[in-house]
């Protein structure tokens, strides 16, 4: 079965807010990959709010495979599903179908128990609405176990605050490296049916505010401007994959936004490393992105996250990512030694999270950086590559970091600056490893300079 979607728990500290005393669905989709000649598996993966007593979710759902069979499947990760975060659970229900003949099918699902009360989607009687979803699949002949459905590494939930943007990044994988493409629709009823008084969210109040929804369809980056009005919305995301420009793969996710009336301010995210395009990179390279997040807010816990393809086990030679946090600071480290085994031409996306606990449930920010692994390296350069010059550690830091140099010319001079380029601290290094005093310096990312031009070493600094 198709159960490799890793949600960070932080992810989904909210929804508490909704007026519900039983579990009510929050959104889903269909995944599946093709395992023989005509022979699907496909899971449908479901999402409810679950409190403390009640049901954990619906038992089974009637799934539709497209070619006038249905079939109930029940819930396959465990009797009552998993339980991801407080009061949120994840359900999982898998199958297998065999087709009498190749194909394009869509595959759907349609069951009740919307949230009431969504104010864009059959207001006041959203719970009236049945949610519906599909995911198109082309049945191939040649090499059937290369057909697999995107994964959406995100959760389908999202918070927000009144006046505040709000971003959401599904962070869409095709483990077959096909061309994703995001498209931004209204939720169904039933196939071909909208679903009845669905208003995009941006409209809701109309007014003189800038409220504009904006969404990237290359990246499925969605971002909301300014929320108006607090209470629940949904939007829909289709995701659509092309295999050398023919469009094969289809599936299609509601995203339920809560926006909350309240005086919140987001958290701050920084990346050693940020671009707005695609940053190529070669097998034998290391890429290392730190990670810092700060809540203006003392008073409030904050976590921080990472989603990405190069994270899931399938690979061998997986990426890693580690995290730290401590009150309303955060340090995050995400590592990947580019091996032969990621080359594709499509870019591999990774998204960094930040997310506190504003009323238990949460305010996010995020950050996409995109890579994609253009060229081979010499085995010797790939070793010169991994050798750095200078390194830190551990970093993040608190209290001292250990710098070691590598084949850099002794006594060597050094600067450490912080982000905005202000000298913090200035010195001389006379041995290999030496010690970097950091306990006067407040949290934050610093660059440590070591060395003079044109043979000057720098690495960022994460004190804590």
């Amino acid at each position: 079965m198709i159960t490799r979607i890793a949600l960070p728990a932080v992810l989904l500290w909210l929804l508490s807010a909704l007026p519900l005393h039983a579990a009510t669905f929050l959104g889903g989709e269909i995944q599946f990959q093709q395992v023989g000649e005509r022979e699907l598996e496909a899971s449908v993966v479901f999402y409810y709010d679950n409190p403390d007593s009640g049901p954990a979710g619906r038992d089974s759902v009637l799934l539709c495979w497209g070619d006038g069979n249905c079939e109930a499947l029940g819930v396959s990760n465990g009797p009552d599903g998993e339980l991801i975060a407080p009061g949120v659970r994840k359900n999982i229900y898998a199958g297998v179908h065999v087709y009498d003949a190749l194909g394009t099918y869509t595959l759907n699902v349609r069951v009740p128990n919307r949230p009431g009360g969504i104010l864009n989607l059959g207001f006041p009687n959203s719970d009236q609405v049945w949610f519906y979803t599909e995911s198109v699949a082309v049945l191939s002949a040649s090499n059937p176990g290369d057909n697999h459905s995107p994964v959406l590494l995100e959760a389908p939930v999202g918070i927000a605050v009144e006046g505040q943007p709000f971003i959401q990044i599904p962070n869409a994988f095709d483990i077959d490296g096909d061309s994703l493409a995001y498209e931004l629709v209204t939720p169904l009823l039933e196939r071909g049916v909208p679903a009845p008084g669905y208003i995009w969210p941006q409209f809701i109040p109309s007014g003189p505010t800038s409220n504009d929804l904006l969404f990237d369809q290359e990246t499925g980056v969605l971002l909301w401007e300014s929320p108006q009005q607090s209470g629940l919305y949904v939007v829909a995301i289709k995701i659509k994959s092309y295999r050398t420009g023919v469009l094969r793969d289809q599936v299609t996710r509601d995203i339920l936004i809560v926006v909350e009336d309240g005086d919140n301010l987001g958290a701050g995210l920084s990346l050693s490393e940020e671009a707005p395009g695609i940053i190529d990179v070669a097998v034998g390279d290391t890429v290392l992105v730190e990670a810092i997040a700060e809540d203006p807010e003392t008073g409030q816990q904050i976590g921080l996250t990472a989603s990405c393809g190069l994270l899931e086990p399938y690979y061998s030679s997986p990426a890693s990512f580690s995290a730290m946090a401590s009150g309303n600071e955060a340090f995050g480290s995400f590592r990947w030694v580019v091996r032969e085994e990621h080359r594709r031409q499509q870019p591999y996306s990774l998204v960094f999270r930040a997310q506190d606990d504003f009323l238990l449930r949460g305010l996010s920010a995020m950050k996409l950086l995109r890579y994609r692994v253009a060229s081979t390296v010499a085995v010797e350069e790939a070793g010169k590559q991994e050798g750095k010059r200078l390194e830190v550690f551990p970093n993040p830091a608190s209290g001292t970091a250990q710098v070691r140099l590598n084949n850099v010319p002794l006594p060597a001079v050094y600067q450490l600056y912080h982000a905005n380029g202000q000298l913090a601290a200035s010195g001389v290094f006379r041995q290999e490893r030496e010690e970097l005093g950091l306990s006067a310096l407040p949290p934050g990312m610093y660059v440590l300079k070591v060395g003079d031009a044109p043979e000057q070493q720098a690495v960022k600094i994460f004190c804590r």
